[in-house]
């Protein structure tokens, strides 16, 4: 029989105490209903909302916006949550909306919302970025908030889906929309009907001359014959520095 040094005693258990704490912070990380992305230490930023178009979080044609977007949210000092209403329903697309309904998303959205609240070390003001059917989702979590202060203060939209959409009502919200004009998925005439009905001075508009859907999407060509979506350079730079000016 091999009896172990005290040496070897004592590395063999710096390994297993190694091991018990990875396993515990896996254990932590799989438990929480929500990725997040945290800033250096110190920040004082709100937290930010991710909601993505149709298609999930997933990269397309080569590049992931919202991956991108999210770190670059990140450097900035803001805490970022990703709020994927595909997988939560173990959907790949949300098929147009027969799977999946802008008040689906909305309800997903509050959920998130009232969960990063509830955290310690997030700030309490609560800001949400969406796109596309995505921003649809966010426009409905808008119109869904209880009575009483927003729990949703800002809210940034990237030419998102307004069919069907209703204006919401709660005070002390502040919204941007960031429209192309040639945009023939998520009709920006659509959106400018509901931006008359929205509280007065709630909402600004940004609408970028040539632009298609998806058009801060840098591996898209500048125009895809199938779906009419398509980069354009000048609105995506664009539209993400009124989005950082917008939300501090």
């Amino acid at each position: 029989m091999q009896f172990l040094t005290a040496r070897q005693s004592l590395q063999l258990l710096g390994r297993l105490i190694g091991l018990i704490v990875t396993l515990a912070a896996h254990a932590t990380s799989a438990a929480e209903p929500y990725r997040v992305l945290l800033p250096s230490e110190g920040s004082q930023n709100p937290v930010i909302l991710l909601v993505p178009g149709c298609s999930g979080f997933a990269t397309q044609h080569g590049f992931n916006v919202y991956e991108h977007r999210a770190r670059q949210l990140q450097a900035s000092g803001y805490v970022v949550v990703f709020v994927d209403y595909l997988t939560r329903r173990n959907l790949t697309n949300c098929s147009g909306g027969r799977d999946v309904s802008h008040a689906d998303i909305a309800k997903d959205i509050l959920e998130a919302a009232v969960w990063a609240r509830k955290r310690a070390s997030i700030m309490p003001k609560i800001y949400v970025m969406g796109w596309s059917y995505g921003g649809g989702g966010v426009i409905a979590a808008l119109a869904q908030m209880p009575p009483g202060p927003p729990i949703l203060e800002k809210a940034v939209m990237f030419y998102p889906d307004c069919r069907r959409a209703a204006a919401w009502t709660t005070a002390g919200v502040s919204a941007l929309m960031l429209l192309g004009a040639i945009d023939e998925v998520a009709l920006p005439s659509l959106c400018e009907a509901l931006v008359k009905k929205a509280p007065a001075d709630s909402v600004r508009t940004i609408v970028y001359p040539g632009a298609r859907h998806a058009f801060d999407v840098q591996s898209l060509p500048q125009r895809t014959e199938f779906g009419g979506a398509g980069y354009n350079a000048e609105a995506d730079q664009g539209s993400w520095a009124a989005a950082l000016d917008f939300l501090r």
